[in-house]
């Protein structure tokens, strides 16, 4: 079998079909600043390239492929910068990557989009309450 060559485009549309499930609600800013945080330490992601303005992350290449992944029903808008996963597209996206993949790719895959979802989806931490011993 040829070895896989991904394009950062194949990265992005497997890790997010493979991360979200279908009704979820991808808000842009946190995906350009959860990918932006994964790129230093995930290999798969090297070819991506980020504008960092004060608090703001942003990358035309990202905006670029979820534009392609609303093009092809994947994502559907729902506000102004918030799309929702549609569960068939990723459903069709997933059956495509374990067919044509091969395991060790699919398995770096699986494995980066698992790093997305927590990042993209983690909780806020709220301020422990500490507990005085009084009343």
């Amino acid at each position: 079998m040829v070895p896989w060559i991904p394009e950062i485009d194949d990265v992005l549309t497997a890790l997010i079909s493979l991360a979200c499930r279908g009704g979820e609600q991808l808000r842009l800013p946190r995906v350009h600043s959860a990918l932006s945080e994964l790129k230093a330490g995930e290999v798969l992601l090297t070819g991506l390239n980020f504008s960092i303005t004060g608090s703001v992350c942003y990358s035309r290449q990202v905006e670029e492929i979820l534009r392609s992944l609303v093009e092809k029903g994947m994502l559907v808008p729902k506000e102004r910068d918030t799309l929702v996963v549609r569960n068939q597209g990723v459903e069709a996206i997933r059956a495509g990557l374990r067919e044509k993949l091969p395991l060790p790719a699919y398995q770096a895959l699986q494995s980066a989009s698992k790093r997305f979802y927590r990042v993209m989806f983690r909780k806020r931490a709220r301020p422990r309450e500490t507990f005085t011993g009084r009343g």
